[in-house]
Parts: structure tokens; C-alpha cells; sequence
């Protein structure tokens, strides 16, 4: 092996390194012959914490980086959703640290108002045959509470499995006393500015949980048609899907007009009919009325451009009270709310339906338009249902009294500031987004009639017939304030507080300054930490929190609550297809980490079935999908928190969804093993290593040990690079390409014959290279296996100091993270090229070899024609290494005067490679291997086109999602890949 090739070190490394040393520092070895995370993993987590080595310091001089974790419900059990969200966070706070940053990620948990009131109502009816309204309101908030101290802190438990690096000594949850003052704080202010206000408006309504929800917590169901459904309150279930066809007559006449509707019994609240301005069938109804078949009354026949006049007969019925859109058209033209059902699902101000529930009425009213002739069809419908997510029941609208927040003026700001460039959202698609939440006009309605939450701050004061509402949290304050406005003595007036609570939402929102001690302006934290230099969140809740965080930070703060915004996309499953118990595809990460057998699959999911988390139906799916994925390995292997944490950012988390395979975590542990045994084999060749008295320098260095150690220069820039900009899947893929690939596959390899070789210089030139390259690589993988690397980089053996690099970690228990500055000058892009060059011949002889059935045990010779003299001199220099990674004997230039009993390959158009054929049937073998290469390519080749083809197609392009596509994309290239090294095979 010639070790004096021409790739000489740059004198300025030279004059860097001018003395190097001998003298190896020895390690702990690596007793475990492999790679076992529950070993690896079991103890690190307690011992970090002990050292606090998360807690953020107060006096630190050191550059701030400050988050929050997106507090999760007290009511969570870790899913797959939260290994993202949190890797993701972890990852970038581990770097920052490692660089020398003082970083501060406080970890807090929600009290998830609705959730978690849905988890004690079924606790307390389960074990105690109570419901909420058995205790009252004020034990019921006390049961909670005792459920929180038992249960709330599951999440967190599960999240330092995770080896997530939080500051819990900063923990909060957000219904502590300091936070609660901060939501009580931040309603009155807004009350005093005129944001906060109160009116009647139409909300969504549950009547299960007996309280308005968000738009988010309406989940919409799409129908094909006819579906019967379970609806709490109701023996049998309730029938959807159909669209009902009725007649109202005009007055005065014989004519009618037919109006459809999926929920006949809100015609009962029917004030108008609609027809567009412009449909020349209704001109002559102009300013007449229609007679309602029930209550006799006349209700106006009004003309909107809202209404679609291919729609059925292009009228429609108008029901403000019971419809969101129909309430906009009633206030336009000034239509009165007739509301007919009430907050227990039963018929209200109807005459005969009173006091029917709703679907039992629409049963008694279709009969009745029956009766009457006016019911003309009933037919199958495609229609959204909306359900209750936390309930499952369906949502109704209705007019209710609400606290609202203004939201034009705060708006505008947040809209401006975007725009401008100084809060910035990645990726920028979703600046679209939220430049379509700034730009609705619609107020948030913040009030909820829960017993668990925050209560609202805010008294009814009256005084005989006037009534004003205060915001206070003191019952006298209110009492005076009232006094005041109404022009009377305080002791007349009458308080009572509101008994609604706020929206979770509006306590999340003031949450990034609030937990750092808000709205005492001189805490130590808030002015150290706030604002945050990062929000990290999945994009689903970008109008819901992360704006309604800016609004809120805007106003209370006057300052953005951060100016950075990382959006990342939605765990799906393997296939592309969203996980959710409905689909029955929803893996528990825990179980990734652990490993489970199919039959512990099966019990865990009838248990859940038991237990009311699974319905009979999903769980019949959740089955039929582990038996469908997981029965070849007969469940899902353990694979260790490391694996899983690296599989999960090793897609692109910028994307709309990122699909999760187990199969992905699997490998990542067998490249966790990779790893685990190049550091045993870097310990037994230190150990092989010959005392010395000759200094070791750079210019001892072989061609593959500078080969690597550009490779490492170049793997360390794209994986800041990357990192800098959230690509995570780069950095990944980069790090697994130079120590799996390019390593472990290759250098280790080519080490083995230099570490024996009698000259020692070479095997401490290796040496020296194998323990920076590793401690390198190790300190860049760090951040996403966190284990792994702080089990292995103290392992690693060393020197006094090293030729490459010299780690310290100044006695912080902290690896510091490699920085381009310190590795660029060992880029040689042209030894790249030929090494690449050399390495194809090898891997070319490889697939011969293998395609012909060459046997390892055989050392065949190799026949190189080439023109490439470069490569030829590379090859011939490093024969032994050569030799070595391909398994053969001898290495011969030139062509092989066309000797049967060898198989060719074409490298390039330069390059010809010939291996010899060792077969007692030299010519059968050939036949037979040709005839299979005929297949592959052919089905290659189908493959291909059948991709291209789906690729041209407008209705691929415009229905497929974007995971799929990009799912299609990568096996597209991979299976042109195959072709081209296919091709290569066959065409020599």
C-alpha cells in the first residue's frame, strides 16, 4: 500500500499541527458485543438531570435561546404527534447548547378545560356512579384536582423518556395560582381597552358536554349518503345523509316554493326564503311572503346573491338562529332570531314540538308536512356532519350571550408584521395561512360553560333594571366600579360572577410571556428570556395558537412574543394516510421505543376497547392493520428512543405530512449497532498500535485517511448548514452517508490491512483518523441520538493530541458541536472525485461478482481496461485496500484478450471491468445470470415509465397528496437508480 501518494497536507495545516504525539489515551471498553438501547438507554436521563444540566442560568453571560414547549393536555399519553414536535425542539436546543448558548426550554402542561372535565366525568361515572352535577360544581373542581395530582403528570414522564432536555425547574402548568393571575390580568386589561365585550351571537354547541367549542374541536364527517349514527341521549341511532325536499306556499296563491334542507325540524325557526337577485323564475315573488305551515305566520321571501341558483330549485330556506351562514344573511337583512332549540337538544318555541328532542321532532314534522302535502322528496345526500372531537356528538348552532375578543386592530398588526419581514414563518407557503386568519374580520369567542378552567374575571352588577358587566377579579372592586357607571350606592348593587370559564386557548395564548413570571415586569426570567427566539409547532394550530400567542404577546407585551416561527407537518403512517383511531392505523411510540409482539398488540387494543378509548369498530381496524404490518416480524421490534428519534426528523418535518415507518426505526437501531462496533473496533486497533518513538504528523496520513477526513469536513457543513435552516432530513441523511456508507462500509475496511501493516506509521496515521472522525461524527449525530453518543464519545481512544482535531469539553458533561471553520481546510474536492471513482470500481466488482454467484471464498482476478490513468495509478497504489473490499486475488491492467471465463461491466465510457468466472459450466452461467439481468431490466424499465407516465398526469398531480407524491418521487429515483446500475452490468 503506497502511503507516500501524491495528496500532500496544505502547509498551513502543517504549520498548525507541527507536532503531534503518540501517546494513545485509553478508555473504557466496550463490554457489550452489541447494541442494546434498554442498556444504553436506562440510566443518562436521572444522572443529567442531577447535574442540571438543562436549567437555563439566570446570570449567565452567555447568548440566550429561549422556547417553550407547546404545552401538552394534563389528560395525554405520548403519541407520535409529541415524539415529533419534541425531537424537533430537542434537536435544536441540544445544538444550541453543544455551541455554547445559554438556552432555556421550559416545559409546562395544559389543563385542557374540556378534555380533561370529558376524562373525570367518565372517571367519577365508572367508579363512583356519579355524575358532575351529583357533586355540584365545587367538589366536581376538587375531584379534578385530585385526578391531576394522581394522572397529570403521565405526559411528562413520558417526555423525559423521550430524553427530552426541559428546564424543569422552570415546569409550569396552567393552572397554578402564578398563571391563573396572569389570565385574570390579561382579561381585564383587554376589558378595559374596549377588546373584550360581550353579546349574543351563534355559537357551536354540544349538547353532551353542555358547553360552546371551537371551530377546532368540531371535527366535520364526511357522508356518502345514508348513515345511521349513535347520538348520546337517543336510544337507536339517528339517520344522515338524506337531503329533505318541503313546499311553502305563497300567500295568497297557490304557488309554492320547494326548499331543501338537511335538518328539517330547523324550519320550525325558518323567518325567510332566499332566492337569488337575478333568477328570473322568482322576479314576480318580489316583496311577497310565504305562509309557514306551522305557526301561520308570514315570513318574507328576500333576495341574495349568496344563494346558488343551480342548487336544487335555487331557494332556500333561512333559519338565523340555527345556521352560521344563515344568521350573516339575517343580520344583512335585518331577519329576528327565532331560536327553537335549546341547550339540551329539545324543541323550544314550536307550538305542538315543544319540549320533543330534535330528532324525535323531525321524525313528528316530516310526518306532519306529509299530512299537510308539503313534503315532496327524500333522498340520499353527500353532507360534512359536524361532530364534537372531544365528545363525539353532533354540534348544533345557537344564539347564546358571549365574551368575545375584537380582533380587526389586533389583526392588523400581526398581518403588517409579516408582511414587513419581521416575524418570520417557515416554510413561507404558510404565510398564505396566516394572512388568511389576519384578514378575517370575525371576533373570537372566548367563553366557555365548563366547571373546569379558568373562571372568568367578571361580574353581572345590577341595580333594579340595569345591568352592567365589570371586569374584576374582587366582587367589591366590581361592586364600586358598577356604582359608578350606574349612578347609585354601591350596597344597591347586586353581583353576581359570571360561572362561564375562559377558552383554553386564550390562557395558551398568553402563555410565552406569562410563564416567565407576567405581568411582573421586573421578574428575572421575563427579562432574560422573553421574548422567545423560537415557536416551534405543528402548522394544524397556526391560526389557533401561534396567532392568537401574537395578538395576545402585541398587546399585553408590546413586544412580538418571538420573531421566529417553525411550522412543522402532521405524523402519518408508512403509507401517507393520517393516523386516527377511526382508521385504526395509530402507533404508540412507546411501544416502538420498547417493542411489543403482535399478541401483546391484540390484548393492549382489546383493552383499550374495554376501557371506552376504542370502539368495537376500531378496534376490528386497529387489528386488521397490526396483522396487515407487523405480522412478518410478529410486531414491532424494540428500537430504542435513539432510532426513533432519527427516523422521525428523517423526513422532511417541513412538509404538509410526515410519514412515520417502523421499519425506518428498526434500521436506525441496526445503524446504532453500526456504530456501537466501529467504536469496539477502534478500541482493539489502538490496542494493536506499537509503542513508538517517532512523532506522527499529517503528512503520515494515507490517501483514504485524507479521503475521510474531507468527507467529514464536508458532512460537518451540510449538517450545520442544514440544521441553520430546520432541514433535519438532510442533516440525517448526511450523517448516515459518512458513517454508515462512507465509515464504517468503506474506510474501516481500508484500515484493516494498514492497522497489521509493518510499517506503524500507517496504523497511528489510521489511528489518529478513526478517533477524530468518530468523535466528530459522534458530536453531530449528539442532538438526535442522545444515548448512543453519550455512552460512546467518552469511549472513544485518543491522543495527547490528535493530527485532525483536539476535543475538549471543559469538565461540562456538554460535547461541543463541530463547526465548518475548524474542519474546511481538509476539503480536497479532487481527491473526492477520484476516491468516488475507485470506490465505483469496487462496488462494480462487487455486483458482478454477486450477479454471477462469485463466491467470497474464491479470489478471482481483476482485469481493468481504462483509459483513465489516474484511476488505474489510484487502484494500483491502494491494491490492497482494493483487494481487500472486493474480495478478490489480483489485479490486472488491460483487457482480457476476451477469455470466456470472465464477466464485464461497463464503469463509464472510460472504463471496462472484467472479473473472472470460476464455474464448471462457464457458458450455462452466463446464460442464465443474462437472462435474469434481461427480467430486471425489463421490469426496471416498466417501473420507470409507469412513474413518468403518473407523474404527466394533471389528475395525479392535482388529487394525490403532497406526501404521496413525494412518496412516489423517491422510489421513482431509487428505481432509476437500479436501472442505470442494471444497465451497466448488460451493456459491456
Amino acid at each position: 500500500m503506497n502511503v507516500a501518494c501524491k495528496y500532500r497536507v496544505p502547509s498551513n495545516i502543517q504549520r498548525r499541527i507541527v507536532h503531534s504525539s503518540a501517546r494513545k489515551v485509553f478508555k473504557d471498553d466496550l463490554r457489550a458485543a452489541a447494541y442494546k438501547p434498554e442498556l444504553v438507554e436506562r440510566n443518562s436521563y436521572d444522572k443529567w438531570c442531577k447535574e442540571e444540566r438543562f436549567n437555563a442560568a439566570i446570570n449567565s453571560e452567555k447568548p440566550v435561546f429561549s422556547m417553550v414547549l407547546p404545552p401538552p393536555n394534563i389528560t395525554g399519553k405520548l403519541h407520535l404527534g409529541h415524539a415529533l414536535a419534541c425531537t424537533i425542539q430537542d434537536v435544536i436546543v441540544r445544538r444550541k447548547r453543544s455551541m455554547g448558548q445559554n438556552v432555556m426550554w421550559l416545559p409546562g402542561t395544559d389543563h385542557a378545560g374540556i378534555a380533561t372535565q370529558g376524562v373525570v366525568e367518565k372517571y367519577l361515572q365508572s367508579k363512583q356512579n356519579l355524575t358532575r352535577q351529583d357533586l355540584g360544581r365545587e367538589k366536581f373542581v376538587q375531584e379534578v384536582w385530585k385526578w391531576k395530582d394522581l394522572h397529570g403528570d403521565a405526559i411528562c414522564k413520558q417526555l423525559r423518556t423521550l430524553g427530552c432536555s426541559l428546564d424543569w425547574s422552570r415546569q409550569m402548568f396552567t393552572m397554578d395560582p402564578r398563571h391563573t393571575n396572569a389570565v385574570n390580568h390579561a382579561f381585564i386589561e383587554l376589558f378595559k381597552k374596549g377588546l373584550i365585550y360581550r353579546k349574543k351571537s351563534l355559537i357551536n354547541w354540544c349538547n353532551k358536554l353542555q358547553s360552546t367549542v371551537s371551530d377546532i374541536e368540531v371535527d366535520k364527517v364526511e357522508l356518502e349518503g345514508p348513515t345511521e349514527i349513535t347520538v348520546s341521549g337517543y336510544e337507536k341511532p339517528v339517520k344522515f345523509g338524506l337531503i329533505y325536499n318541503f313546499a311553502y306556499k305563497v300567500t295568497g296563491s297557490d304557488e309554492e316554493l320547494v326548499v331543501a334542507t338537511t335538518m328539517p325540524e330547523t324550519m320550525l325557526g325558518d323567518t325567510a326564503v332566499a332566492v337569488h337577485p337575478d333568477d328570473q323564475r322568482y322576479h314576480h315573488l318580489r316583496g311577497k311572503t310565504v305562509t309557514h305551515p306551522f305557526s301561520n305566520k308570514n315570513i318574507p321571501i328576500i333576495f341574495d346573491t349568496f344563494v346558488d341558483m343551480e342548487f336544487g330549485t335555487g331557494a332556500v330556506k333561512i333559519t338565523p338562529a340555527h345556521s352560521k351562514i344563515d344568521y350573516d344573511v339575517g343580520k344583512h337583512h335585518n331577519l329576528p332570531l327565532h331560536q327553537v332549540i335549546n341547550e339540551h337538544g329539545q324543541m323550544i318555541n314550536s307550538g305542538i314540538f315543544d319540549n320533543m328532542k330534535r330528532y324525535d321532532c323531525r321524525e313528528t314534522l316530516l310526518q306532519k308536512l306529509g299530512e299537510l302535502g308539503l313534503l315532496r322528496s327524500v333522498s340520499a345526500h353527500k353532507m360534512s356532519l359536524p361532530v364534537c372531537s372531544r365528545s363525539g356528538d353532533v354540534i348544533y348552532n345557537l344564539p347564546k350571550e358571549q365574551w368575545f375578543l375584537s380582533c380587526k386592530k389586533l389583526n392588523r398588526k400581526a398581518e403588517e408584521l409579516v408582511k414587513s419581514g419581521k416575524l418570520k414563518i417557515k416554510p413561507e407557503k404558510f404565510t398564505k395561512n396566516w394572512l388568511d386568519w389576519t384578514g378575517d374580520g370575525r371576533d373570537w369567542c372566548i367563553s366557555r360553560q365548563l366547571w373546569w378552567g379558568h373562571q372568568i374575571p367578571a361580574y353581572r352588577c345590577k341595580a333594579d333594571k340595569d345591568v352592567v358587566w365589570i371586569a374584576d377579579i374582587d366582587e367589591n372592586e366590581a361592586k364600586d366600579k358598577a356604582a359608578v357607571i350606574l349612578r347609585t350606592l354601591t350596597e344597591n348593587i347586586q353581583a353576581e360572577r359570571d360561572s362561564d370559564v375562559l377558552d383554553t386557548w386564550f390562557s395558551s395564548g398568553i402563555y410565552p410571556f406569562a410563564s416567565l413570571g407576567w405581568p411582573d415586569l421586573h421578574s428575572k426570567d421575563y427579562q432574560k428570556f422573553y421574548p422567545l427566539s423560537l415557536m416551534a409547532t405543528g402548522h394544524d394550530i397556526l391560526g389557533f395558537w401561534v396567532h392568537r400567542m401574537v395578538i395576545l404577546g402585541l398587546e399585553l407585551t408590546e413586544k412580538l412574543p418571538f420573531e421566529n416561527i417553525l411550522l412543522h407537518g402532521i405524523v402519518c403512517d408508512s403509507k401517507g394516510a393520517k393516523m386516527s383511531k377511526s382508521k385504526g392505523n395509530v402507533i404508540d411510540p412507546l411501544d416502538v421505543i420498547n417493542g411489543i409482539s403482535l399478541d401483546g398488540l391484540r390484548k393492549k387494543t382489546e383493552e383499550m376497547c374495554e376501557k371506552g378509548i376504542l370502539t368495537k369498530e376500531e378496534m376490528g381496524k386497529a387489528k386488521a392493520y397490526h396483522k396487515s404490518n407487523f405480522s412478518n416480524s410478529n410486531g414491532i421490534p424494540e428500537c430504542g428512543v435513539d432510532a426513533l428519534r432519527f427516523s422521525i426528523v428523517s423526513h422532511d418535518i417541513r412538509s404538509h405530512f410526515v410519514h412515520f415507518d417502523v421499519d425506518l426505526c428498526h434500521t436506525n437501531k441496526l445503524f446504532g449497532n453500526k456504530i456501537w462496533q466501529s467504536v469496539k473496533y477502534t478500541q482493539l486497533s489502538f490496542d494493536k498500535l506499537k509503542p513508538i518513538e517517532e512523532e506522527i504528523n499529517a503528512n503520515d496520513l494515507t490517501y483514504f485517511d485524507r479521503w475521510i477526513l474531507s468527507r467529514q469536513a464536508k458532512m460537518v457543513d451540510e449538517v450545520n448548514s442544514s440544521m441553520d435552516d430546520y432541514d433535519f432530513h438532510i442533516a440525517t441523511k448526511s450523517l448516515k452517508t459518512l458513517i454508515y456508507n462512507e465509515f464504517c462500509d468503506v474506510y474501516l475496511e481500508a484500515t484493516k490491512p494498514g492497522i497489521d501493516n509493518p510499517n506503524p506509521k500507517i496504523g497511528y496515521a489510521h489511528a489518529h483518523t478513526l478517533s477524530a472522525v468518530l468523535n466528530t461524527s459522534l458530536r453531530c449525530l449528539a442532538p438526535f441520538m442522545i444515548y448512543l453518543t453519550e455512552e460512546l464519545i467518552p469511549r472513544i481512544p485518543a491522543f495527547e493530541h490528535n493530527i485532525v482535531h483536539n476535543f475538549k469539553d471543559g469538565g461540562t458533561g456538554l460535547f461541543s458541536f463541530p463547526q465548518y471553520e475548524d474542519f474546511k481546510l481538509w476539503r480536497n474536492a479532487e481527491l473526492e472525485d477520484q476516491v468516488h471513482k475507485l470506490l465505483d470500481t469496487i462496488f462494480l466488482v462487487r455486483q458482478l461478482k454477486g450477479f454471477y454467484g462469485i463466491s467470497n471464498k474464491v479470489r478471482p482476478t481483476v482485469h481493468l481496461k481504462s483509459t483513465d490513468n489516474t484511476l488505474l495509478t489510484d487502484i494500483v497504489d491502494n491494491g490492497t485496500v482494493f483487494l481487500n473490499l472486493t474480495r478478490c486475488g489480483k489485479i490486472q491492467n488491460g483487457h482480457n484478450h476476451g477469455h470466456k471465463n470472465f464477466v464485464s461491466a461497463v464503469l463509464n465510457k472510460d472504463t471496462t471491468v472484467s472479473v473472472e468466472l470460476v464455474a464448471d459450466d462457464v457458458d450455462s452461467v452466463i446464460k442464465s445470470a443474462r437472462t435474469r439481468l434481461e427480467k430486471k431490466v425489463a421490469k426496471a424499465e416498466e417501473a420507470v415509465l409507469k412513474y413518468e407516465s403518473k407523474f404527466a398526469s394533471d389528475k395525479y398531480r392535482n388529487s394525490v397528496s403532497e406526501i404521496t407524491q413525494n412518496l412516489d418521487k423517491e422510489k421513482y429515483l431509487d428505481k432509476k437508480s437500479e436501472l442505470e446500475q442494471l444497465k451497466k452490468l448488460i451493456q459491456a
